[in-house]
Parts: C-alpha cells; sequence; structure tokens
C-alpha cells in the first residue's frame, strides 16, 4: 500500500484556527501585484485601528465620557421656563391675597382671583448636598477608565489576531513551498523511473506509485489554498487590507510586563459595582436642595372683568429624609449581588491570567528547544533522503522505502513551519495578556 506522503495534518493550526496561501500564488502576486508585497506587519497593525469594528469601543469610550460629565452636570443647577394656562369652575387667586389687597373688594375694585388664569415664569433647583449625585460621579469616572480599558484591550487583541493570522498564512506559505519541492524531487524520480520501465528494468506499477503520491500532493495544495482563502479574509476583515502574500515579521523583543490588562478591566467594574453598592445606600441619606421661580400670572377679575395681573416669586431650602422607601431595599440588595458577581469574576480572571502567563513562559523554552530539534531533523531527513534517491535508481530500495523518506522530509519541514507559527502565537498571546502594542514588538 503506498503511504501518504505528510503524516501531519495541515489543519492542526492552533487548534482548528483558519489558514491559507500558498508559494504558487505568491509567486505569481509577485510578478503581478508588487504593491501588495510592499504591505508590512507595521501597516497592518496600524490598518486595525482603522477599522469600523475598532471604531465601536472609540466611541464607547467617547459615550463613558459623556456618562461622566452628565454626573457632574447633575450637581449644577437647572433653570428653565415655563407656561402654563389653568381655567377654573370658581374664582381663584393668581396669588395669595394681602389683607389691602382683600380690602379692595368692598370699594367695587378688582380683586386678584379670576376662573382663567395665565401664569408664566422661571423656575430653578439646585442641590446643596445631595450624597448620592457624588457616589454617581464617581462610578462614572470608574466607568470611563473601564471602557478606555476595553478599548485598549480591543486594540491589542485585533493586532494580536493579525500577527497570528499573518503567522499562520506564512506557515501555509512556506508548507506549500516544500510541497512544491518534493513534487520536484518526485518529478525527477519518475523521469528516471520511466526510462526504466522503457527498458523493462523495472515494473509498470513503480511509475503508478509515484503518481499516486503526486496526485496526494496536489490535493494537499488544495487544501492549503482553501485555508489560505480563509485566513486572508480573516486578516482583511481586521484590517481592510486584502494581501497577496505574508507580511514578514521580526521579534524585537517579547512582550512582557507586571499587570495583566484582563484583570485591570475587572477591578474596574467591581470598583464600580462598590460604588452602586454606595450609591443605593447614599439613596437613604437626607438631602437639600434650593428651589424656587419667579412668575406673572395674569387674568380677568371675576367682579369687574378687567384685566389683572400680579407676579409671584418664591425661594425654598428644602431638606428631605426618606422614611419609607421599599425600592431602596431592594435596589441596594440588587447593587450588593452585582458587586459579588464582579467580585468573582475579577477572582476568576486573576486565576485565568495567572495560569495563561505561567504556561506561556513555559512554553517559550520548549517552542524553542523544538525549534532547534525540527531543524535538525530537516537536515538529518534530507541526507537520508539524498541516500535513498541513489538507492532507489540503483536498485537497492524499493519505491515504498524511497516514499517514505520523501515523507519524513515534508513532515519534518512541517513540524519546523508550524513551530515557528506557536512561537508567533505565544507572542500575540503575551501582548494581549499584559497589553503591549505589537507595533513596538515586531517589525
Amino acid at each position: 500500500m503506498v503511504p501518504r506522503l505528510s503524516t501531519f495534518d495541515p489543519a492542526g493550526i492552533d487548534g482548528g484556527q483558519p489558514m491559507k496561501h500558498g508559494v504558487l500564488i505568491l509567486i505569481f502576486s509577485l510578478l503581478c501585484t508588487g504593491s501588495s508585497w510592499a504591505i508590512g506587519i507595521q501597516d497592518l497593525l496600524d490598518a486595525v485601528s482603522r477599522q469600523p469594528g475598532y471604531d465601536v469601543s472609540a466611541l464607547s469610550v467617547q459615550e463613558s465620557g459623556l456618562q461622566q460629565e452628565r454626573a457632574t452636570a447633575a450637581l449644577f443647577p437647572k433653570l428653565g421656563l415655563f407656561g402654563r394656562a389653568e381655567s377654573y369652575n370658581s374664582p381663584t387667586n393668581l396669588r395669595p391675597v394681602t389683607p389691602t389687597e382683600a380690602g379692595k373688594a368692598a370699594g367695587g375694585q378688582a380683586v386678584p382671583f379670576s376662573r382663567e388664569i395665565l401664569r408664566y415664569g422661571l423656575s430653578f433647583d439646585a442641590p446643596v448636598y445631595v450624597h448620592e449625585l457624588y457616589v454617581l460621579r464617581q462610578k462614572a469616572m470608574l466607568l470611563r477608565e473601564k471602557a478606555e480599558t476595553d478599548r485598549q484591550l480591543d486594540l491589542i487583541g485585533r493586532q494580536a489576531s493579525v500577527v497570528s493570522l499573518n503567522s499562520a498564512l506564512t506557515y501555509l506559505q512556506a508548507l506549500e513551498a516544500a510541497i512544491v519541492a518534493r513534487r520536484a524531487s518526485l518529478g525527477k524520480t519518475l523521469e528516471d523511473m520511466s526510462l526504466k520501465v522503457k527498458t523493462g528494468r523495472s515494473p509498470e506499477s513503480e511509475l503508478l506509485k509515484i503518481q499516486k503520491i503526486l496526485n496526494d500532493l496536489d490535493q494537499q495544495r488544495n487544501e492549503l489554498d482553501i485555508k489560505r482563502l480563509d485566513t486572508l479574509r480573516e486578516i482583511r476583515a481586521l484590517t481592510g487590507v486584502e494581501l497577496a502574500a505574508a507580511a514578514d515579521m521580526t521579534l524585537m523583543h517579547p512582550p512582557g510586563g507586571t499587570s495583566y490588562l484582563p484583570v485591570t478591566a475587572a477591578q474596574y467594574s467591581a470598583d464600580a459595582a462598590a460604588k452602586e453598592v454606595e450609591r443605593r445606600r447614599a439613596a437613604r441619606w437626607p438631602t437639600l436642595a434650593v428651589t424656587g421661580f419667579v412668575s406673572g400670572n395674569d387674568g380677568e377679575a371675576y367682579n369687574t372683568d378687567s384685566h389683572i395681573y400680579r407676579s409671584y416669586s418664591t425661594i425654598a431650602l428644602v431638606l428631605k429624609f426618606p422614611l419609607f422607601d421599599r425600592t431602596l431595599s431592594t435596589d441596594e440588595s440588587i447593587a450588593h449581588v452585582q458587586l459579588e458577581k464582579a467580585k468573582k469574576h475579577l477572582e476568576q480572571t486573576r486565576l485565568d491570567m495567572e495560569a495563561l502567563a505561567d504556561t506561556l513562559d513555559r512554553k517559550i523554552p520548549v517552542v524553542e528547544k523544538s525549534i532547534g530539534l525540527a531543524e535538525k531533523s530537516i537536515t538529518d531527513t534530507q541526507t537520508l533522503l539524498s541516500v535513498a534517491q541513489v538507492a532507489v535508481r540503483s536498485g537497492r530500495m524499493t519505491m515504498e522505502d524511497y516514499l517514505r523518506y520523501e515523507s519524513d522530509v515534508l513532515a519534518a519541514q512541517a513540524a519546523l513551519y508550524q513551530t515557528r507559527q506557536q512561537r508567533w502565537q505565544i507572542v500575540a498571546q503575551q501582548a494581549a495578556l499584559y497589553g503591549t502594542d505589537l507595533k513596538g514588538v515586531v517589525k
């Protein structure tokens, strides 16, 4: 039975993450679309911040800033104009009547009572001390910081995805180049065996074995091309850039830090939830406010049918103390539950990030060692393949054994390319973990 030339699974990249691109298309792109090749990794990372998806995070920061402004604005006085037309079924005073005005009725003069009254003027309200408003302002400030952290998380996450996808694209291109090289090697063997078959020194079945492997290689290239197209689509969705080939990447320094950005975001959420509990509790506190109005009042005196006008103004210092409001207790209980949820989420996020950071640190030397072993494996398998090529042409090795050497070379190359991709994935994960801008990490 003729073995499949590769023993690796090209789909097994990062747990099934879609990948793509190919060497033949790369060569064609270099000849026909040189401008696409000129796009570097910095261009892709810059393009991330110009996409509509990222704009949503920026707008959320703007919205939270306006929410903070609104919380501050609640501490300022409120002024307003009012107008009101009133109709009564009996004469009603335009404003409280003084003793001197009450005496005018006996003399037949118009008194300020009317069935139709028009009132208009200026009203104002100003909090002197409302503890709930101050707590609300503090909560809004925390939510503003949370929105900014979420925006940074979104940006770094998108950059990390671009780096990961670009590394996957590099993997697929290198893998296709390896397949092309193996196909060329098999093609030379096919030519030599064809001469032997024509001269009767080898059976025709030897050619069929090679042709079967060549067909398998073509099928693998098609599978890689599908993954390449999927990867290009994801990169375009993140950056708006349509690539022809993977951008070159060089690691300037590994991402690092002392704090985890997801934990920072969770901490802001917990702090905001604590302020919400304080705000709900502050709703039970007394409030002190100034209120008043300046009003003009027009009507027709009921006793003389003549026009009358009276102005009326007031200012008051109002102290309110809630004695019983069942909803206040319920609201405070809800806020306590939300605070507990935020604390548990913070605790779990911290555990997850610490475990992830420790795992990534442990993986780095393992992956680096794997890269060295894979490079040595390629050297050894290529040396053995050179020996096998001579042996099979001289008839000292079976075709099946020779094809296994060809398969070993391709498998060793695939292992190296995939391990290099895993190294880039670790870089991307660390950047998202520590909140490191990848534009300063790769070039």
